[in-house]
């Protein structure tokens, strides 16, 4: 209808019921419409929008205009024990340069060496506990003794920083927004403004502190909860994230 030069119609597909509203609203704002799985076929497509997983196969099925919003493979670093595994292989093949992490061990398959760590160390240290496949902060605690070691599932445990980098006494993390369109070569995108989370008490090491989640987590989704959000803090301000 519009002639030689008038751009193709673009569709994009969502497959999950719940999806976020600003996705659909991103695609609709710039004249994408939304494939119809009843009356479209399934070349129809060009970008496939999912929260959650895709299976290898479905990037084998995308033909050369459709495009997947994962990377395959993706779970070798977002995954608590494979990034946990992965870091481990290649500091046993580059050494010093990986000397960043902190002691850590996979539970329960590395607990006789976590035990031998544990026995060995000169001084009381605390620990914190991440389940190895979750997020939003569910299943994180602290321990400054074994006795408080408890898990039901996979856990990776690392030496707690006893002097992380801190904001006004605040604990916080960076969210950097990053696309990447290729591996071969390797492009990436960084988007030009970020996020910080903040934890909503100050930081203390003392083994006192180690269940008050809202010094030592930064996950708005458990700081939300906080009684101090709305409270002003110093240098932070009140709510817990800058943007």
């Amino acid at each position: 209808n519009g002639g030689a030069d008038a751009k193709p119609q673009l569709y994009f597909k969502l497959s999950e019921t719940r999806v976020p509203p600003v996705i659909r609203r991103v695609f609709e704002k710039r004249g994408w419409k939304e494939w119809n799985p009843e009356t479209d076929s399934e070349g129809l497509w060009s970008l496939h929008w999912k929260s959650g997983r895709f299976k290898l196969s479905d990037w084998d099925r995308c033909l050369p205009h459709q495009k997947i919003n994962h990377c395959p493979k993706s779970s070798a670093i977002t995954k608590k024990d494979n990034l946990h595994r992965n870091i481990k292989r290649l500091a046993g093949s580059y050494g010093a340069v990986y000397d960043f992490v902190p002691q850590t061990f996979l539970l329960p398959n590395e607990y006789v060496a976590f035990m031998r760590e544990y026995a060995e160390q000169k001084e009381p240290s605390i620990w914190i506990c991440k389940p190895s496949d979750s997020s939003r902060g569910r299943g994180i605690f602290l321990i400054s003794d074994m006795s408080q070691l408890i898990y039901d599932q996979q856990y990776v445990i690392q030496q707690y920083i006893k002097t992380p980098l801190l904001i006004a006494g605040f604990k916080f993390d960076i969210r950097m927004y990053v696309m990447i369109t290729s591996f071969h070569p390797m492009r990436a995108y960084i988007f030009k403004e970020g996020l910080v989370r903040f934890a909503t008490d100050k930081y203390s090491y003392d083994e006192g502190s180690i269940t008050n989640v809202y010094a030592h987590l930064t996950n708005s989704s458990i700081n939300k909860y906080s009684p101090s959000l709305e409270q002003h803090k110093e240098t932070v301000g009140t709510g817990c994230k800058w943007t």
